[in-house]
């Protein structure tokens, strides 16, 4: 039997963190938070795992990559420069074909025992990786022995372009810093240029493709994620959720991701629309101009005042509360 793996894509700032940790507190389900940054941010820098500890002295973490590896353990420095050469986001493209580069087959084989080593180590069937690499998702299609998924996660652009111009702590560290930030004209090609190639992956997928707004998710988060288990080919058995928008999250051991992955105890689902009310007119402005080739198609207005359209163009299936709908065709242009 195949191993599940629904991989979570997109660009940040849009919600993935949360749907990751709920996903992780369903039976037989496992989130490895961003796998991609295993290497560099787990292994080199030492950071955070999402139980508390700092990396290298999580046993979980040390027993999966014992259990993929053995003795012969991969250098960290050499898949992070083998990330870097063959795993950028400008070679999606080329990366969706049934043969890769010879880096690239040796990464996607890397993977891929990192997959199965984690599922034999906790027992999941599921697996979830919410790395958000298109890249790095257009590998697992061709990993033997895996079924994948991808769930393509996206936010309204001028909500992600102010999420990125906070300055937010980080907790994830030994010693305090202040996550990255990204002026609008940056976050917002990054949010146009990911989801591009995120959807463009759909084919690649069959049709194992989801898109989910993050607005959709928060206004009815249980029947979304629940939504998004039994298309992935799950039971729904057991879970976080107190009432339809609480949950109660334990302890998880996620590699990477923002802050929220460190949250224990009952979290209100809200939405955080509070760019609405502090966002200025520059970059409000550049966000929507910027991204005007995706805003109509993903149901975001030109004018902020008015309610979000459902989605209604493109190649994609859409999980929108309790409802599983399939689009008309369009593509990207």
């Amino acid at each position: 039997m195949s191993l599940k793996v629904v991989y979570i894509a997109g660009w940040g700032r849009s919600g993935t963190t949360i749907v990751d940790n709920i996903l992780n507190s369903y039976d037989d389900v496992f989130s490895t938070g961003e796998l991609f940054y295993l290497w560099s941010r787990g292994l080199i820098e030492g950071r955070k795992c999402g139980c508390g500890l700092v990396f290298p002295r999580c046993r979980l973490w040390a027993d999966i990559l014992d259990t993929a590896f053995g003795a012969d353990r991969p250098d960290p420095e050499r898949i992070s420069r083998l990330q870097r050469d063959a795993i950028r986001v400008r070679h999606t493209p080329a990366l969706t074909g049934a043969v890769a580069t010879p880096e690239a087959e040796e990464y996607r084989a890397l993977t891929n025992r990192l997959y199965h080593a984690i599922a034999e180590v906790t027992g999941a069937r599921l697996i979830v990786d919410s790395s958000k690499v298109p890249s790095a998702a257009a590998l697992l299609p061709g990993m033997s022995g895996v079924e994948p998924y991808l769930l393509h996660m996206i936010r309204d652009p001028r909500a992600v372009t102010h999420s990125w111009m906070r300055a937010n702590p980080r907790v994830d560290r030994k010693m305090t810093a202040m996550m990255h930030q990204e002026a609008p004209v940056a976050s917002t090609m990054h949010w146009l240029v990911r989801n591009t190639l995120v959807e463009r992956l759909a084919g690649a997928y069959g049709g194992r493709y989801r898109l989910l707004r993050y607005e959709d998710f928060v206004a009815a988060p249980r029947r979304a994620v629940e939504s998004l288990l039994d298309f992935a080919g799950m039971q729904v058995a057991g879970g976080p959720f107190v009432d339809e928008s609480t949950v109660c999250l334990e302890a998880n051991h996620t590699i990477a991701g923002n802050p929220g992955r460190f949250r224990t105890g009952e979290v209100a689902l809200r939405l955080d629309d509070r760019w609405r009310e502090e966002q200025t007119a520059g970059p409000r402005l550049t966000a929507t101009a910027l991204a005007l080739p995706l805003l109509h198609r993903y149901g975001y207005r030109t004018r902020t005042s008015r309610p979000n359209r459902p989605v209604r163009q493109g190649s994609v299936n859409v999980l929108a509360g309790d409802a599983l709908l399939t689009v008309p065709h369009a593509g990207v242009r």
